[in-house]
This record gives structure tokens, sequence and C-alpha cells, in this order.
């Protein structure tokens, strides 16, 4: 049951980090008035509705029903590890360089 509920929420929360990030996107490169999107968005706006809630409720059941959620939780897992690792690796070589040269001014 726990499973279940954290799986509803989580892919609430990659489908409100989608329309966040489609938003950005339509905002940097303006594509909502290319080609169809803009039919698209006057039949929403005529419904009464807004884009940002239709977006958000369809990749909310496209994560949920699909679990693409799963993964994108395990993606950003592994991003995590990975610049984790980067960021200690470069401290440790920082640290090197420094104690070398501490070490040099002995000399």
């Amino acid at each position: 049951m726990k499973e279940k509920i954290f799986s509803f929420i989580w892919a609430g929360i990659c489908a409100l980090l989608s329309v966040w990030l489609l938003v950005y996107l339509d905002a940097k490169i303006n594509f909502s008035e290319d080609y169809f999107f803009p039919v698209i968005v006057d039949t929403i706006h005529g419904w009464g509705w807004s884009v940002r809630r239709v977006l958000f409720f369809s990749l909310f059941l496209v994560y949920w029903l699909t679990g693409l959620h799963k993964l994108f939780g395990n993606w950003m897992l592994t991003i995590i590890g990975l610049v984790a690792f980067l960021i200690i690796a470069a401290l440790v070589i920082i640290g090197g360089c420094w104690f070398i040269g501490w070490l040099a001014s002995f000399l």
C-alpha cells in the first residue's frame, strides 16, 4: 500500500517537473506558436481549461500508468551519484595538488 501511495505521489512530482521544464522551454524557444500548437492551445482555452493543468494531468496519467516515473527516479539517483563522485574526485585532486605544493615548499 505504501508503495502505491509513493508511486502516485512520485508520478505527480515527475509530471510537475516535466510541466515546469516544458513551460521553461516554451518561454525560451516559443514553440507553442509553431505548427499545430496554437490550435491545441486555443481549443483548450475555449473549453475554459488551463494548458498547464491539462498538460500536468496528461503527463501524470502517462507517468503513472506506464511506470516511466520509476525510470525517471532511477535516472535521478544515478545522476546524483555521478555528480557526487565527480565532486569528491575534484576535491581529492585539488586537495592533493595543495598538499603536494605544501610538501614541495619545504624542499
